[in-house]
């Protein structure tokens, strides 16, 4: 369905497509008059340096790419040498009706997964999880869902060992944390879902907020039983910030208590000798 968009909301959307989108994910909107052109500046992901750089291209206001398959490319704007070249689809019907479309880009859309969680996967999980960030950018939702939900099923013990700790540092009641065992044997995906949302500790619900572990659950399965591609794709990025966030979070904060309790040690062992 096409939005009824103004000229700086049409260009923002552009701009976000070139960014962020997958390969043949249609942009539609109304509105957004011929002044709407290819965005100077965007911002992406840079393998070499991994960190976010500044793009540019010199071919953007007053040219006019309306008019069917067109490319551009450009340029970073810390080194000036490394370039990423775009190929789209970009025209307006005699309905109105404007219709953009990445169909190519080199080098591809980055898959960069956080250090915390590129050393927590294993081989066969982390294999899954890059097939999950491949078919997003290519635009098969379902497809990335589906792998994405296999990888959290199968990390589901190691996130609710993760959770005991932290749940354990909460002060929750010793009976609530006795049960983990017993959870991590648990057949059923629902039931360890279950009962990690139970020993969530509040410091990983910021302002209140929806249990990320039900929301994760829910996410996946609403997307693969009764959502489009298009949604499935919206939903797959929410359900990864969630999934990555809670992963991240947990393994830190336990690597810090590791690391005070070790240094605690060492300063209490130098003190007795002394």
């Amino acid at each position: 369905m096409a939005q009824q968009v103004t000229d700086k909301e049409a260009e923002a959307k552009v701009r976000e497509a070139l960014e962020k989108w997958p390969l043949y994910r249609p942009l539609k909107y109304t509105g957004g008059g011929h002044t709407v052109a290819l965005p100077k500046i965007i911002s992406l992901f840079f393998p070499r340096c991994r960190k976010d750089q500044w793009w540019e291209t010199y071919i953007y206001a007053g040219s006019n790419h309306k008019t069917g398959f067109e490319d551009c490319s450009y340029s970073c704007r810390n080194c000036e040498n490394e370039r990423v070249r775009y190929y789209f689809y970009w025209a307006t019907g005699s309905d109105g009706i404007t219709e953009f479309m990445k169909v190519g880009q080199y080098p591809p859309l980055e898959d960069r997964l956080p250090k915390e969680l590129e050393r927590k996967l294993d081989t066969h999980d982390l294999d899954l999880y890059k097939k999950a960030l491949r078919c997003r950018n290519f635009n098969y939702g379902l497809g990335a869902l589906a792998y994405l939900r296999r990888v959290v099923e199968n990390r589901m013990n190691d996130i609710l060992d993760l959770l005991a700790e932290a749940a354990r540092e909460a002060d929750f009641a010793p009976d609530e944390l006795q049960a983990i065992e017993q959870a991590k044997k648990a057949k059923r995906f629902d039931d360890k879902v279950t009962f990690g949302a139970k020993i969530l500790p509040p410091h990983l619900r910021p302002g209140g907020s929806q249990n990320p572990i039900d929301l994760l659950h829910d996410l996946a399965s609403e997307g693969i039983h009764a959502k489009s591609e298009d949604e499935c794709i919206e939903i797959f990025d929410r359900s990864r910030l969630v999934f990555e966030y809670l992963f991240r979070e947990l393994q830190l904060r336990r690597e810090d208590a590791l690391s005070y309790l070790e240094t605690m040690k060492r300063l209490t062992a130098r003190k007795s000798t002394k």
